[in-house]
C-alpha cells in the first residue's frame, strides 16, 4: 500500500472512532468523513511538495531542464565570441602594427651603418619586433587554432600532438557535429594536459569519444602523484568545464600512470542528436 493510501486509511479509522465517541450519524457523518478526507490528502501534498521544495511537477521539470541547457548553451557560445574575437583584434591590430613597425626599422637600417650605436640599436629593435611579432603568432594561434575551424575537433587535436613526443590519439568513432564551445573547450584541455604531461616526461595517449558528451582521456605514463590544487593549472581546468556542466576526474598514483578524464555535455535538447 502507497503512503498516500495508507494516511487515508489511518485517518478514516481515527474518523470513525470520533463519530463512534460523537455518536454522529447520517448527513453530520457523512460531512466529517469527506472534510477529513479533505484535509488529509491536503496535508499530504503540502508534504510532498515540501519535500521536494515544489517543484515535483512534470512540466516544471522539464521546462527547468531546458532552461538550464539553453543557459548554458550561452555560456560556452559566450565563451567562443570573445576567444574569436580577442583572436581578431590581435591578428588584424596589434600583429599588423608590429609587422609595419619592423618594415620601417628594416628600411632605416639599410641607411645607417651596421657598425654605429645607431644601426647596432635599430638592428637589435628590428630583431625583438621580430621575436613579439613570433610570440604574438604563437598567442593568437593558441587562442583558436584554424585547424580547429577548418578540421574539426579530431584533426586539431592531431596536429597538436605531433608537437610532442610520443603522443598516440585514438577516435574509434567518428566525432559528432559539435557546438564550436565544446570543440574548443575539449582542445584547450587536451593542451594543458599534454603541457603538463611534458613537464614529467614518458609517452602519452589521448582517446576521443562521444556520445550525449563528449569525452576525453588524456594518459601519460609520468610519474604521477599530480593533484588538483586550488589557484593552478588542474584546477582552473576543473573550474573551466564545470561553467558549463562538464566534469574532470583525476587519477595519479605515485609511480603513474597519470589518467585526465573529462566530460563535457553536447547540451541537447529532448529530440537532438550530437549525429546530425
Amino acid at each position: 500500500m502507497s503512503p498516500k493510501a495508507l494516511n487515508v486509511v489511518i485517518g478514516l479509522a481515527v474518523l470513525g472512532i470520533v463519530a463512534a465517541q460523537l455518536q454522529l450519524e447520517g448527513p453530520r457523518a457523512v460531512v466529517l468523513t469527506a472534510f477529513t478526507v479533505i484535509l488529509i490528502l491536503g496535508l499530504q501534498l503540502t508534504r510532498t511538495r515540501q519535500a521536494d521544495g515544489g517543484e515535483n511537477v512534470p512540466g516544471n521539470y522539464a521546462e527547468n531542464l531546458a532552461e538550464l541547457r539553453r543557459s548554458r548553451r550561452e555560456i560556452v557560445g559566450a565563451f567562443e565570441i570573445e576567444r574569436r574575437r580577442i583572436e581578431r583584434d590581435l591578428h588584424d591590430g596589434a600583429q599588423q602594427y608590429l609587422v609595419a613597425a619592423n618594415m620601417k626599422m628594416g628600411e632605416a637600417s639599410l641607411s645607417l651603418d651596421p657598425n654605429t650605436v645607431e644601426g647596432r640599436l635599430i638592428s637589435a629593435a628590428q630583431d625583438d619586433a621580430a621575436l613579439a611579432i613570433k610570440a604574438l603568432r604563437e598567442t593568437v594561434h593558441g587562442i583558436h587554432p584554424q585547424v580547429l575551424t577548418d578540421m574539426g575537433l579530431e584533426a586539431a587535436v592531431r596536429d597538436l600532438a605531433r608537437r610532442f613526443d610520443q603522443v598516440e590519439v585514438r577516435c574509434p568513432h567518428p566525432l559528432p557535429s559539435l557546438p564550436q564551445g565544446i570543440t574548443a573547450s575539449g582542445y584547450f584541455f587536451v593542451s594543458e594536459a599534454l603541457t603538463n604531461a611534458a613537464k614529467y616526461g614518458g609517452p602519452a595517449a589521448i582517446l576521443l569519444i562521444a556520445d550525449e558528451s563528449l569525452h576525453i582521456t588524456v594518459t601519460d605514463m609520468g610519474q604521477g602523484g599530480a593533484v588538483i590544487t586550488p589557484g593552478r593549472g588542474l584546477s582552473g581546468m576543473k573550474e573551466r568545464l564545470a561553467a558549463f556542466g562538464g566534469t574532470l576526474e583525476l587519477s595519479s598514483p605515485k609511480g603513474g600512470p597519470t589518467e585526465l578524464r573529462a566530460t563535457m555535455p553536447l547540451l541537447l535538447n529532448v529530440g537532438e542528436s550530437g549525429y546530425l
